[in-house]
């Protein structure tokens, strides 16, 4: 990964001699660790990992991820204890002076630890570079995350065959996740948004008993990792018939959607793309009913940083991967919400979604 490394401190704003990453217990993992490092394998609760200039990276392993580390590096150091993790910490970052570290995916009792094993040094925050760095794919990463939205996309187009009326919201979020890992992903993205009825206009919705009707809407937003890159999909459907008043609103968020997609392109603006789309629903008879950015960044984490949104200063760049989901929300009545995922190409996009968006009825 030395690549990976030495792109992480090209984009530093003040120089550092090393740049320190060090992983809480799950949840609490940096995924900065797995981005330096491209393990795949293993949690690394509490390992650092130490970048250098020079693009070499250095682990420093607990015995239960031994072979994982081995498995990609030579360059490992194993420790049994927390004491003698922090000795060899020590040892290893003797005579660095400037030390950077991840403050976005740093606890406060790693600091301390940080602060234990390099008393002498400066400690810079170099969390920044660090988002910059990951927010341009490579091959490697692009791949997993094309193999990620190909796993979420074959399910949603198996959605419309699992609805009937009486199932539960919490039935077609387990289902949605056995079926994702059925076919390779190694664990579900986000808890998984599954919605009928006024639930719909809810964006960040949490699934519960409520059992679908005929003429609700039915929202799935969801996604799976694989070798930890995520994917992120949104369908809307709705049970037997689709009411006239709904039909309209589904409309205009696919149009507003297409409009989005047609203005990206590597040197666009983040907030050009969100226009696109919010100026669409906002004029066709919406005004303010898309209450969230029209896009995120998408990569090892489901917000990967970067925005599309209309105070957002992002400039996509080739490479960049990003969701582009508007939506309409009506409190109380519907939400209808259309995602898909996009590696920005330096002309327009790759498409990394599939599954069928047309207005269903099922």
């Amino acid at each position: 990964m030395k690549e990976r490394a030495q792109s992480i401190f090209s984009k530093l704003v003040e120089p550092v001699d090393a740049i320190l990453l060090i992983n809480a217990e799950e949840p609490l993992l940096d995924v900065a660790f797995y981005y330096a490092t491209g393990l795949t394998s293993g949690l690394f609760e509490g390992c650092p990992a130490i970048l250098w200039p020079d693009g070499r990276t250095q682990i420093i392993s607990s015995r239960l991820e031994e072979t994982s580390a081995r498995t990609s590096y030579s360059d490992i150091l194993i420790f049994a204890n927390k004491a003698e993790r922090d000795q060899l910490l020590t040892e290893s970052l003797k005579g660095v002076r400037r030390l950077g570290f991840n403050g976005d995916g740093l606890t406060y009792a790693n600091l301390k630890v940080i602060e234990r094993v390099a008393p002498g040094a400066q400690l810079l925050d170099v969390g920044k570079a660090i988002q910059a760095a990951r927010m341009i794919k490579d091959a490697r990463e692009i791949e997993a995350i094309r193999q990620a939205c190909r796993i979420a996309s074959k399910v949603a187009d198996e959605i419309p065959l699992m609805l009937h009326e009486g199932i539960s919201e919490t039935e077609m979020a387990a289902e949605l996740g056995y079926r994702m890992q059925k076919l390779g992903a190694t664990s579900i993205s986000f808890e998984t948004i599954s919605a009928f009825g006024p639930g719909s206009a809810e964006p960040h919705y949490t699934p519960g008993q409520r059992r679908l009707r005929p003429g609700e809407p039915a929202l799935f937003d969801f996604g799976c990792k694989y070798d930890r890159y995520c994917s992120d999909i949104t369908r809307t459907y709705f049970l037997e018939s689709i009411p006239k008043k709904f039909e309209r609103i589904y409309q205009v968020v696919l149009e507003a959607q297409q409009k989005a997609l047609d203005t990206i392109r590597a040197g666009v603006k983040g907030s050009d793309v969100d226009a696109a789309a919010r100026n669409h629903i906002d004029r066709s008879g919406y005004p303010d009913a898309l209450i969230h950015s029209v896009g995120h960044g998408l990569g090892l984490s489901v917000h990967d940083g970067g925005r599309m949104g209309p105070n957002d200063n992002l400039v996509l760049e080739e490479n960049m991967v990003m969701t582009v989901e508007p939506g309409i929300y009506i409190p109380g009545k519907v939400g209808v919400r259309i995602e898909d995922n996009i590696r920005v190409t330096r002309d327009g996009y790759e498409m990394l979604t599939s599954a069928d968006k047309r207005p269903m009825a099922v």
